[in-house]
């Protein structure tokens, strides 16, 4: 059964994976806006392949979520093995 502070430390690594996630989402946007077209031009020249990649790209944010939740299970599992986090 899963306590409490697993799911804080899971919680926890899905939200920072969610920010940076969002944080790579808007940089790409404004360098979009700023005149860089490096989104469009995916679709320009790959045609469906790279409308495949802007649609993964959106998904940015939740990719991260995924990552940090795993990233947490992989950084504490000796830990959590052992039993010293509760």
């Amino acid at each position: 059964m899963m306590n409490i502070t697993k799911l804080i430390y899971y919680g926890f690594g899905g939200f920072i994976g969610f920010v940076c996630g969002i944080v790579i989402n808007f940089i790409f946007i404004w360098v979009e806006k700023s005149g860089n077209p490096i989104l469009s031009d995916l679709v320009r020249n790959y045609g469906a392949f790279g409308r495949y990649l802007v649609e993964m790209f959106n998904y940015l944010p939740l990719f991260g979520v995924a990552l940090g939740v795993i990233l947490v299970r992989i950084l504490f599992q000796d830990q959590w093995e052992e039993g010293n986090v509760d």
